[in-house]
């Protein structure tokens, strides 16, 4: 059934954020560190080079499954202009992501100049924070928690639109606003999100059998 290769692969994308957010975490202090002068992540960065590279090609490889796990929550709901949509918005976000990502693996340890380093960090997070995480991910879950309505409780429905809508708040800093650890709660409903729904449609595809 197409519930549980969805159900499976939604628990999966749930579950490999812990990754990123575990390595890096212990080795730049992650997500917090992000604030940082360059001044201190430089150092911190080339002390810690290894697990840098480790963490953020875990968050790589989560970010382009964002994609497959997309496509499957679609089958599920089954074909239409909505699906086809939240499925491109989901393949722009993964390559977005993959963009802002890549900083990380390739330019940044190797930049010594703080203002070159802030540079490149700024326009890549833009990349893969603002269009890719924020814009087109919560378009994407948005979109495919629309079209998986009839499907699921009524509750993973609005638990969806809502993970969706804390997608965006970090459009709200951009005009300068702090939101501080508020943006770090919206992201991780989007992961209990996908928890959730993973866990539902496995025990759909259990019941239906």
């Amino acid at each position: 059934m197409k519930t549980l290769p969805a159900g499976i692969m939604a628990i999966i994308f749930g579950l490999l954020m812990f990754v990123p957010a575990i390595v890096l975490g212990a080795a730049i202090g992650w997500p917090a560190s992000l604030g940082e002068p360059a001044t201190t992540l430089i150092p911190l960065i080339a002390e810690q080079a290894g697990a840098v590279q480790l963490g953020y090609a875990a968050y790589l490889a989560y970010s382009v499954l964002f994609l497959p796990a997309i496509v499957l929550l679609g089958r599920v709901a089954g074909d239409s202009w909505i699906v086809r949509l939240a499925i491109t918005a989901a393949a722009v976000s993964a390559l977005a992501r993959a963009i802002g990502i890549l900083r990380w693996l390739t330019v940044l340890p190797t930049v010594t100049d703080p203002e070159l380093f802030d540079a490149i960090n700024v326009y890549g997070g833009a990349i893969g924070e603002l269009l890719g995480v924020s814009l087109f991910g919560a378009a994407a879950i948005a979109l495919v928690t629309v079209a998986l309505r009839s499907v699921l409780p009524r509750w993973v429905t609005v638990f969806g639109l809502v993970a969706a809508a804390g997608l965006l708040l970090p459009w709200i800093e951009v005009y300068g606003a702090d939101l501080g650890a508020i943006i770090s709660v919206s992201v991780a409903l989007v992961q209990l999100w996908f928890l959730a729904i993973g866990v539902v449609l496995v025990l759909k595809s259990r019941a239906a059998r």
